[in-house]
């Protein structure tokens, strides 16, 4: 009963970061971390963190140029973010939503731990759901917004992996930019900004590149 009801929050947990002095904090600490293979988590358990950092490499994988999710220790900074900034609530509802996505892995993939899973495991998962066609997405995301309202059902599997992993992206995705290597090396960074010009090219002003801040 205790997991049927925290499954029912699961939609709280899809969303990007807001920033604040904690957030920036934790990226910043992250660039000193330890290891990925001596870090111990504080809100997943180590399988968890582990299929956490799989599935954040599939969506962000590293190239001869970029660090991907792993070398900008992504899972570091969203286990620290759930740990000491979102609610009771959401915190509970992500952990039962990680469970189910790491149960559901496992069984499809015939695999007993996550170190067992490789990332053709994880690609073939994030097809099923993040590649679905909008009319399996939208029943999905009308389930697990049923959820949240008194009395409404518990989400179906699919349901809650579907929102884990649209979580996890959007998570990862604000993780990465806002990280530091991609700020000042990847997006337009300029630390000491000027004057706000409007209506210009951004082709010649930032080469099509997002700004960093």
């Amino acid at each position: 009963m205790q997991r049927r009801n925290a499954l029912k929050n699961i939609g709280l947990s899809v969303g990007g970061f807001t920033m604040s002095a904690t957030v920036v904090g934790l990226m910043q600490g992250c660039k000193a971390e330890v290891a990925s293979s001596t870090w111990q988590p504080k809100f997943f358990s180590l399988d968890e963190s582990d299929i956490v950092s799989k599935t954040l490499e599939v969506i962000l994988p590293s190239s001869d140029e970029i660090p991907g999710a792993i070398e900008l220790n992504l899972t570091q900074f969203i286990d620290g973010y759930i740990h000491e900034v979102v609610t009771e609530k959401e915190r509970n509802g992500f952990k039962a939503g990680v469970e189910e996505y790491l149960a559901t892995t496992l069984e499809v993939a015939g695999k007993n731990k996550s170190k067992d899973l490789s990332a053709a495991d994880i690609e073939e998962r994030l097809a099923f759901y993040l590649k679905a066609d909008s009319k399996k997405q939208n029943a999905w995301d009308a389930e697990v917004r049923s959820a949240l309202r008194e009395n409404g059902a518990t989400p179906s599997r699919d349901a809650v992996n579907f929102s884990v992993l649209k979580s996890l992206r959007q998570r990862g995705i604000s993780a990465f930019k806002g990280s530091e290597f991609i700020g000042e090396n990847v997006l337009a960074y300029d630390p000491i900004p000027g004057m706000q010009i409007g209506c210009v090219d951004l082709q010649e002003t930032t080469q099509g590149k997002a700004w960093s801040l």
